[in-house]
């Protein structure tokens, strides 16, 4: 019973902690309302307290104000089940044991992960990247690895975790001075930065390759899509992507450091075998 419920629990945890991400989101840089409760954002209702479960109650109402029946954003149940899945696959690759630093650094690792969505999610909507949400992401992964070291009896998760932490936001930093910002913003050095404390020096390296080749991958789509539709006029009123363009980063960071912490995948052990292939052929 405990196998079931534990899982279940976990999960229940990471809707209602979705739940608060999307407040974070939809709030932080605007003006707050002067009622704490949350509000409909078209008829500027309180919403009862029946109508915040999460998913539950975006389903019950098919997705619409009960009171305006206006429609609600997608983000809320998407955010909220994109959290709880992800401390579900934290949980079933990474379980704690029955010990106070295994269960801290499960904790911040759970954090960890609902900041990192938070920041995606912002950088999406509005290509910025909060530093608040930063100083969670980074000090939940400096916990976590500080946990981790007194659980294993070693300094070495704290050796690692600081030197990739330093060696990757120093790195990512200089690109920013490099290119006055125009290479990169100074938020995605913090974010790699983070990525470093976490998963400590070769698996953050590794986990920024991810993160560069599958950006790379995606922009270069977009801007062929883009420069074909321009041509034949298929979107005459669209925004065509220019290599100047501003595209969020933090996604395709994200999407590294989830390869990066749930899977045993190597662009390193990648280009060696190419190399290798290459090489004998």
């Amino acid at each position: 019973m405990l196998e079931v419920l534990l899982p279940l629990f976990v999960f229940g945890i990471g809707l209602c902690v979705g739940s608060f991400v999307n407040v974070q989101i939809f709030r932080f840089g605007f003006i707050e309302h002067s009622r704490p409760r949350s509000c409909c954002m078209a008829c500027d209702m309180p919403i009862s307290w029946y109508d915040l479960i999460p998913i539950f109650s975006y389903v019950a109402l098919l997705g619409r104000c009960r009171r305006c029946g206006s429609a609600l954003s997608t983000q809320y149940p998407l955010i909220e089940g994109v959290v709880g899945l992800l401390f579900l696959v934290a949980f079933f690759i990474m379980p704690p044991v029955l010990s106070f630093w295994s269960i801290l650094a499960f904790a911040m690792l759970l954090v960890f992960l609902a900041s990192l969505v938070a920041l995606v999610v912002y950088d999406i909507r509005h290509t910025l990247v909060p530093m608040p949400f930063v100083y969670m992401l980074a000090g939940s992964a400096l916990v976590a690895s500080i946990a981790q070291g007194l659980f294993s009896n070693s300094f070495f998760p704290l050796v690692d975790s600081l030197i990739g932490g330093a060696v990757l936001f120093g790195g990512f930093f200089s690109i920013v001075l490099v290119t006055r910002g125009r290479g990169m913003g100074v938020g995605d050095a913090y974010v790699v930065g983070a990525a470093g404390l976490l998963l400590g020096l070769f698996r953050g390296i590794e986990s920024v390759m991810f993160g560069v080749w599958s950006a790379t991958i995606v922009y270069l789509i977009i801007f062929l899509l883009s420069s074909i539709h321009s041509k034949k006029r298929l979107l005459p009123h669209g925004a065509r992507v220019t290599m100047k363009t501003e595209l969020p980063f933090v996604p395709f960071l994200a999407f590294g450091i989830g390869l990066a912490l749930f899977t045993t995948l190597s662009p390193l052990s990648l280009g060696s075998w190419l190399a290798n292939l290459l090489w004998f052929q």
